[in-house]
């Protein structure tokens, strides 16, 4: 694994009493922080011969969207608190990972119109009577769906302009949903940024010109959601931790070795094979498919995390 030190350059931590005082963490999100939601809604599975991009999480793995726990599960394994990283939909007010693979941050979202990220607070708000609890981390990481919709938005719309639409809504779903949250009494929120879709086996398969176009969206993404979390900073007692993954992942492919990986640039997975179709030693690989990391992956997440949430 990398050094704690090499990472602390992409986070921005809370002070030590912030940290000592959270008691549990509340997860929003997409297929990179479900722990088994999608399955516990849908009951479907991705089996072999696998997708590049699955529609449904692994039989494999624990119904993740990967081969084991997500980077929120290792946090909060690590923090003493593995319960609210437990899926939400299975015990309502018990556990608090409310994300789900293939949400959208944006409501209506004709490739997956379920679970959106206003309804997943929705749901949380329901289970605690409308109240956030102050001692709470608020985890959100979303919108790489929505990322992957303003993609594939330029085969019909050439211009960018559907594509620039749906990242500012994203944005506004992020920045709308933390303030919904804020003025119940949600105070401190962990919010990583989107991570370029252009390193992803699913992205560089599609040529230099989607790669190109996929960091473009990327920067502006992350660009917009920093000017509006900058515009939630004058919130009282509002305090937000921001992990640039990035960044993150940028180190991990210039020095794959010092992070435990041999190979940063292809899936595990062979795709459209059924025998032999997933890899002799995985979590020696970047990416699980063509868009999710490995456990290993997300442990490098998972790290970073707990570097800036605790003191």
């Amino acid at each position: 694994m990398l050094l704690i030190t090499g990472w602390l350059a992409f986070v921005l931590p809370v002070s030590p009493a912030t940290a000592q005082a959270l008691e549990q963490l509340v997860v929003f999100g997409d297929s990179l922080s479900d722990p088994g939601n999608h399955f516990i809604a849908f009951g479907q599975t991705s089996r072999a011969p696998f997708e590049e991009v699955p529609d449904f999480p692994y039989a494999i793995g624990g119904h993740h969207f990967s081969n084991g726990r997500t980077w929120v599960e290792q946090l909060a394994h690590d923090l003493h608190m593995p319960a609210s990283a437990k899926p939400a939909l299975r015990a309502p007010g018990v556990f608090t990972n409310y994300a789900v693979g293939r949400a959208r941050a944006r409501a209506g979202a004709p490739a997956f119109p379920y679970y959106d990220l206003g309804t997943q607070v929705g749901l949380f708000l329901v289970d605690f009577g409308g109240h956030a609890p102050g001692d709470a981390l608020y985890v959100i990481w979303i919108g790489a769906d929505d990322l992957g919709d303003a993609l594939n938005a330029l085969v019909s719309d050439p211009s960018g302009a559907t594509s620039v639409g749906i990242i500012q809504a994203a944005i506004g779903a992020v920045a709308g949903n933390i303030y919904g949250l804020w003025s119940v009494g949600a105070r401190t929120f962990l919010i990583p940024g989107l991570p370029d879709l252009a390193i992803t086996p699913a992205v560089r398969a599609l040529g230099p010109g989607a790669e190109f176009a996929a960091t473009q969206l990327a920067v502006a993404y992350n660009g917009g959601l920093d000017l509006a979390l900058a515009s939630l900073q004058g919130l009282p007692q509002i305090q937000f931790v921001r992990l640039d993954v990035g960044a993150l992942f940028t180190e991990v492919l210039a020095a794959p070795e010092a992070a435990g990986f041999t190979n940063v640039e292809d899936a595990c997975l062979t795709f459209a094979v059924i025998k032999n179709a997933i890899c002799e030693k995985p979590n020696r690989y970047l990416f699980w498919d063509g868009i999710h990391p490995t456990r290993a992956g997300h442990g490098v997440l998972a790290d970073a995390a707990r570097a800036a949430v605790t003191p």
